[in-house]
């Protein structure tokens, strides 16, 4: 008896059909991972370039201080400052620049911005916000790859961080007259102590500085571009180095403030106990007859007549004293006769550091002078680059000043120390970098 055959199809085409299930899923995986990673890379890319712009434009505005000034401040107050998420509508700068490079102006993005003090492998200025940093984050749907079981969405990060970096002046005393006999000059006993800076004098003359009458002139470092005439048993220590390329103007750059009409006229109270407030001074500022006064936080305009301190007790903090007029009607500083005095300089903005601060398109006659037995505690740097600075008979200082100016002659002692932030007489170089 024969018996049938029973026959199935055959397994070997199910496995081709398997084999080619199996590669198409691959396939689709591979075409996946390579759309989904090159969208990923380009938008890394994108997110990076906003971060980058984000954090220049915050450190440039806080740079220039408009961080503070501007109707959408940011950055502000004392560190540690906390970071914040930009809205996507923010007027902020750095949210605006991160939004005009395609970032923040969705809820898939966060662009946070945060003030580090410090930056490693980085050496910042010794400004209040030296480093400002931006992350942008956004959340991307993926394409193809979500089909082999991946996520259906991925996030991608950039960070940037720019800072304020720059250098600190080691100099104390700049003498910017290119080419005067006795641009720089101490003599009659006088004891000249530069503590930790140095001192710079530009002028070729082959006497361009002169020490004599037993004084003494005591620096970290003593640079002239002339020469110097040392006599009457008197000293430079260390010894000069002659023949030096002058060194820049280190305020050339400084603006000077607008000058409005007169808030006040011939400023001459008499005696008593006075409080003045920033403002335009027309015909100077007298002060004397053994009064007190108190002068408050701003920008002091002096327009011809000068400022005068005699016999007097005077304070004032954050104060910038800007000296104009003409050159007929123009009046320096006279600090004299026993006057107390004791002034700083604004701690930030663009005249941080600056105590005085003459009109450099004038030339006038009139010398700012230290004189008499005064006492002073002057932080901030006495800009006059082009009339001098005298200080005569027993005029004396003793604390951060750096003098910037076209002649400087002392016949009295003076005791002047480095201010190595740079902060309290403005004397250093800011740039704006990214640092990470």
């Amino acid at each position: 008896m024969r018996h049938s055959a029973i026959h199935f199809g055959r397994e070997d085409g199910q496995a081709v059909i398997l084999v080619v299930v199996a590669m198409g899923i691959l396939l689709i995986g591979a075409l996946g991972l390579a759309i989904d990673a090159g969208q990923m890379y380009a938008q890394r890319q994108m997110a990076q370039a906003a971060a980058d712009a984000a954090a220049q434009a915050g450190i440039m505005s806080i740079f220039k201080g408009t961080n503070a000034t501007s109707a959408y401040p940011f950055g502000t107050g004392a560190p540690p400052i906390a970071s914040s998420i930009c809205t996507t509508t923010d007027g902020r700068t750095p949210c605006v620049y991160a939004r005009n490079n395609g970032f923040g102006g969705t809820a898939a993005d966060t662009v946070t911005l945060s003030f580090p003090t410090t930056v490693s492998g980085v050496t910042l200025t010794y400004a209040t916000v030296p480093a400002f940093a931006v992350t942008v984050q956004r959340t991307l749907k993926t394409g193809l790859i979500r089909f082999v079981g991946a996520a259906a969405t991925s996030g991608i990060t950039a960070k940037a961080t720019a800072g304020l970096v720059g250098t600190v002046s080691t100099k104390c005393v700049s003498v910017l007259d290119p080419s005067a006999q006795n641009a720089f000059q101490a003599t009659n006993g006088s004891t000249v102590a530069l503590s930790g800076c140095g001192l710079a004098v530009g002028s070729t003359n082959a006497d361009a500085v002169t020490v004599s009458g037993g004084s003494s002139v005591t620096a970290s470092g003593v640079t002239i571009a002339g020469g110097a005439v040392i006599s009457g048993g008197s000293s430079i220590t260390p010894a000069p180095t002659t023949g030096v390329v002058a060194s820049a103007d280190p305020f050339a750059a400084l603006p000077a403030p607008a000058v409005g009409a007169c808030n006040y006229n011939n400023y001459s109270p008499g005696y008593g106990t006075w409080t003045l407030n920033p403002g335009v001074y027309c015909g100077g500022i007298n002060l004397g007859n053994g009064s007190t006064a108190t002068f408050n936080p701003g920008i002091y305009i002096v327009n011809g007549g000068g400022v005068s301190l005699i016999n007097k007790t005077d304070t004032g903090s954050g104060v910038m004293f800007y000296l104009t007029g003409t050159n007929a009607s123009y009046g320096s500083v006279t600090i004299s006769n026993g006057a107390s005095v004791t002034m700083s300089a604004p701690a930030s903005g663009v005249y941080m550091g600056v105590l005085f601060f003459q009109n450099k398109s004038l030339t006038p006659a009139a010398n700012a002078t230290f004189s008499g037995g005064v006492a002073m505690q002057l932080t901030g740097s006495l800009y006059f680059p082009t009339t001098s600075v005298l200080f005569t008979n027993g005029a004396s200082t003793n604390n951060y000043v750096a003098i910037v100016a076209k002649r400087v002659s002392f016949t009295g002692g003076v005791n002047i120390k480095w201010d190595s932030t740079g902060l309290l007489t403005g004397l250093f170089t800011n740039s704006v970098a990214l640092v990470q």
